[in-house]
Protein backbone atom coordinates (compact mmCIF):
# COMPACT_ATOMS: atom_id res chain seq x y z
CA UNK A 1 0.00 0.00 0.00
CA UNK A 2 1.52 3.60 -0.95
CA UNK A 3 1.35 6.41 1.10
CA UNK A 4 -0.19 9.46 0.21
CA UNK A 5 2.69 11.28 0.25
CA UNK A 6 4.02 8.24 -2.45
CA UNK A 7 0.76 8.61 -4.56
CA UNK A 8 0.93 12.25 -4.91
CA UNK A 9 5.27 11.73 -5.99
CA UNK A 10 4.44 9.31 -8.74
CA UNK A 11 1.24 11.45 -10.12
CA UNK A 12 3.23 13.99 -10.33
CA UNK A 13 6.42 12.10 -12.30
CA UNK A 14 3.37 10.59 -14.11
CA UNK A 15 2.38 14.56 -15.47
CA UNK A 16 6.19 15.63 -16.15
CA UNK A 17 6.87 12.76 -18.46
CA UNK A 18 3.26 13.15 -19.96
CA UNK A 19 4.04 16.40 -20.50
CA UNK A 20 7.48 15.78 -22.12
CA UNK A 21 6.47 13.29 -24.56
CA UNK A 22 3.78 15.28 -25.50
CA UNK A 23 6.10 18.42 -26.82
CA UNK A 24 9.08 16.18 -27.54
CA UNK A 25 10.80 16.91 -30.76
CA UNK A 26 9.33 13.78 -32.62
CA UNK A 27 5.82 14.90 -31.48
CA UNK A 28 6.13 18.39 -32.60
CA UNK A 29 6.75 16.76 -35.85
CA UNK A 30 4.23 14.28 -35.97
CA UNK A 31 1.88 17.87 -35.24
CA UNK A 32 3.49 19.60 -38.00
CA UNK A 33 2.77 16.92 -40.08
CA UNK A 34 -1.19 16.87 -39.37
CA UNK A 35 -1.25 20.06 -39.95
CA UNK A 36 0.18 20.43 -42.76
CA UNK A 37 -2.04 17.68 -44.31
CA UNK A 38 -5.46 19.76 -42.35
CA UNK A 39 -4.24 22.52 -44.38
CA UNK A 40 -3.26 20.84 -47.75
CA UNK A 41 -7.00 19.46 -47.65
CA UNK A 42 -8.21 22.89 -46.89
CA UNK A 43 -6.20 24.96 -49.78
CA UNK A 44 -6.71 22.00 -52.10
CA UNK A 45 -9.70 20.91 -53.84
CA UNK A 46 -8.48 17.04 -53.34
CA UNK A 47 -11.35 15.21 -55.21
CA UNK A 48 -10.54 17.05 -58.09
CA UNK A 49 -6.86 16.13 -58.14
CA UNK A 50 -7.85 12.18 -57.54
CA UNK A 51 -10.34 12.69 -60.45
CA UNK A 52 -7.50 14.44 -62.56
CA UNK A 53 -4.69 12.17 -61.62
CA UNK A 54 -7.17 9.12 -62.51
CA UNK A 55 -7.33 10.16 -65.95
CA UNK A 56 -3.45 10.61 -66.66
CA UNK A 57 -2.40 7.29 -65.73
CA UNK A 58 0.02 5.26 -63.82
CA UNK A 59 3.08 5.84 -66.43
CA UNK A 60 2.67 9.69 -65.64
CA UNK A 61 1.89 10.08 -62.39
CA UNK A 62 4.99 11.47 -61.24
CA UNK A 63 4.82 14.13 -63.99
CA UNK A 64 1.59 15.03 -63.01
CA UNK A 65 2.15 15.61 -59.21
CA UNK A 66 5.44 17.51 -59.96
CA UNK A 67 2.76 19.99 -63.06
CA UNK A 68 -0.09 20.14 -60.21
CA UNK A 69 2.34 20.96 -57.04
CA UNK A 70 4.50 23.25 -59.40
CA UNK A 71 0.98 25.04 -60.41
CA UNK A 72 -0.69 25.46 -57.64
CA UNK A 73 -0.49 28.69 -55.21
CA UNK A 74 2.21 30.01 -52.86
CA UNK A 75 0.76 28.87 -50.11
CA UNK A 76 -0.14 25.36 -51.03
CA UNK A 77 3.17 25.01 -51.96
CA UNK A 78 4.78 26.39 -49.07
CA UNK A 79 2.41 23.53 -46.64
CA UNK A 80 3.99 20.68 -49.03
CA UNK A 81 7.20 22.10 -48.30
CA UNK A 82 7.07 22.09 -44.58
CA UNK A 83 4.72 18.71 -45.00
CA UNK A 84 7.63 16.86 -46.72
CA UNK A 85 10.42 18.62 -44.49
CA UNK A 86 8.46 17.19 -40.96
CA UNK A 87 7.64 14.01 -42.60
CA UNK A 88 11.11 13.24 -43.45
CA UNK A 89 12.47 14.37 -40.28
CA UNK A 90 9.98 12.36 -38.32
CA UNK A 91 10.91 8.95 -41.00
CA UNK A 92 14.72 9.56 -39.94
CA UNK A 93 13.59 9.85 -36.33
CA UNK A 94 11.60 6.86 -36.41
CA UNK A 95 14.23 4.63 -38.61
CA UNK A 96 16.76 5.81 -35.93
CA UNK A 97 14.82 4.26 -32.97
CA UNK A 98 13.91 0.97 -34.69
CA UNK A 99 17.88 0.72 -35.52
CA UNK A 100 18.97 1.77 -32.49
CA UNK A 101 16.01 -0.59 -30.68
CA UNK A 102 15.12 2.01 -28.32
CA UNK A 103 11.22 2.98 -28.12
CA UNK A 104 11.80 6.62 -27.03
CA UNK A 105 11.74 9.17 -29.42
CA UNK A 106 13.63 12.28 -29.62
Amino acid sequence: MQSKIEQQVMASVATVYTVRQLVSATALKLYICAASLVGIAKLVWVARVWENLSQVGVGHTAQFMLAAALNTHALVQLTLVVFVVAGVSLFLDLARSVTTGSTRFA
